[in-house]
C-alpha cells in the first residue's frame, strides 16, 4: 500500500512552492496538487515495474516541522525486493484523495467556476471553496494535475 501522502515535496521544497505562488492559498501547505514530487513517483513506479531490487519507498511525517511535514531521510524508507525477499512485489494500492483525478479543460474548469464563484456571491448559504477562489489559483492546481496522469496511467 502506498499513499500520495508519501510523495509530499520535502519540507524545503514546499515552502518554495508557497513563496513562489503568495497570493494562491490552495499551494500555502501540502494537499493540493502540484505539491507531490511526482518525479519521485514516477521513479518508484518504474523501478517496481521493472522488477528491480531493493526499492527503496518513500515515507512522509506529517508531524515535523509542527504540523507542516517534511519527508523522511531515505534511511527510514521501507526498502521492497531486497535480497530477503521470497518475492518480488506485484501489486501496489495506491491510494489518496486526488488520485485519478485528471485536468480538465480549460472551458469547463472556467464553466465551474464561474457558476461556483455566482452562487457564491449571490448565495448567502454557499458552502463550497471553489467560488471563494480566484480563477488563477483553481487553474494553477488544475494544470498541475496534467503531471498526475503519469502515476495513475
Amino acid at each position: 500500500m502506498l499513499s500520495i501522502d508519501d510523495l509530499y515535496l520535502p519540507h524545503d521544497q514546499q515552502l518554495s512552492l508557497a513563496r513562489s505562488h503568495p497570493q494562491n492559498p490552495l499551494v500555502q501547505h501540502r494537499g493540493q496538487p502540484s505539491t507531490h514530487d511526482i518525479a519521485l513517483g514516477k521513479k518508484l513506479f518504474t523501478s517496481i515495474q521493472d522488477r528491480a531490487s531493493n526499492i527503496k519507498i518513500p515515507s512522509y511525517d506529517k508531524s515535523a516541522f509542527n504540523g507542516q511535514g517534511d519527508r523522511r531521510p531515505e534511511s527510514e524508507w521501507e526498502t521492497i525486493n531486497d535480497a530477503s525477499s521470497t518475492q518480488k512485489v506485484e501489486v501496489i494500492i495506491f491510494e489518496g484523495w486526488c488520485v485519478g483525478f485528471r485536468c480538465l479543460p480549460h472551458e469547463e474548469l472556467l464553466h465551474k467556476w464561474t457558476e461556483a464563484k455566482a452562487a457564491a456571491e449571490s448565495d448567502g448559504e454557499y458552502k463550497g471553496q471553489l467560488g471563494r477562489l480566484q480563477f488563477e489559483n483553481v487553474q494553477f492546481v488544475n494544470e498541475a494535475l496534467k503531471d498526475y496522469d503519469s502515476l495513475t496511467e
